[in-house]
């Protein structure tokens, strides 16, 4: 059973997205803005954002822990949160933050709830159309008080998805063979919009409907980015596994992740993707 009421954590999110994160979209200055690493931006508004979430959701679940995007940046030592037996907050403050930088409405609010390294629970929020999608563990997930579904599986060159940007390279620069039945590839937006994209056929997160059977990463899984996503997709009844097999958990760092309608429509994507990854970052 989960230990807090969902509704609660959505009063939270909301008021830290209509009071920090809202007024500031469009309205940045430049030293507000910085660079993590290469071209990995970092505002003065993600880290408010991500403290006050904090806060509040401490106080909300006592006892429990939290791991954020930007805390992680300064301490990768957080992961460890994951092995203890409290539960712990999983936060992307503002997921998006080059399109929250353009003006560009394609950001969300990404909050999870793990426990012994399983998520339990899921918020996906858009601050601009004010809508969550959520997921309970074994409860289902829902957007708009709608239980929802993914697309049904499809032959490869009928389902549409969205690919990272490493795997896109491999293919383009791959023998044209394994062109041949490729799957319709759409552009990524955020982690926020793409999860929301696998499970709502409905207009939402500022958005026409645009639903997509596949999400996947070469390199670059997340806690913050995955998590509640994964969750969400996985209530709606589809399947996810790290690119050489294994389940997904919150403490996964840094590896490959394939999300799909179900096990066998992830085997012919994860085996497409294999014909011009393979080798790299432990594909198998």
């Amino acid at each position: 059973m989960l230990k807090v009421d969902p509704e609660k954590v959505e009063n939270i999110i909301r008021e830290v997205a209509d009071t920090i994160i809202v007024p500031r979209f469009k309205n940045l200055q430049s030293h507000e803005i910085h660079f993590k690493s290469g071209d990995d931006p970092v505002t003065s508004v993600d880290k408010e954002a991500e403290s006050a979430l904090e806060e509040r959701l401490l106080d909300l679940l006592p006892h429990s822990k939290v791991v954020g995007e930007e805390a992680f940046d300064l301490d990768s030592g957080l992961l460890g949160s994951f092995s203890s037996d409290s539960p712990v907050w999983i936060v992307d403050p503002i997921d998006g933050t080059k399109s929250f930088i353009s003006g560009d409405p394609f950001y969300g609010v990404i909050v999870a709830l793990a426990e012994q390294d399983q998520t339990i629970a899921a918020w996906l929020y858009d601050p601009t159309s004010r809508e969550f999608v959520t997921a309970e563990k074994g409860s289902g997930a829902y957007h708009a008080g709608r239980k929802l579904s993914v697309l049904p599986p499809d032959d490869l060159p009928k389902m549409s998805g969205m690919m990272g940007l490493k795997i896109v390279e491999a293919y383009e620069a791959s023998d044209p063979a394994a062109r041949a039945d490729k799957p319709i590839l759409q552009k990524m937006l955020s982690s926020c919009h793409d999860y929301a994209r696998l499970v709502v056929d409905v207009p939402h997160f500022s958005r026409s409907a645009t639903q997509m059977h596949f999400h996947s990463w070469l390199s670059t899984c997340t806690p913050w980015d995955s998590a509640a996503g994964i969750l969400i997709n996985t209530e709606a009844g589809g399947y996810t596994a790290h690119l050489n097999g294994e389940p997904f958990k919150p403490s996964h760092y840094g590896r490959g992740i394939l999300t799909a309608p179900d096990k066998e429509s992830w085997r012919v994507l994860h085996d497409w993707i294999a014909s011009f990854c393979a080798g790299k970052t432990g594909i198998k």
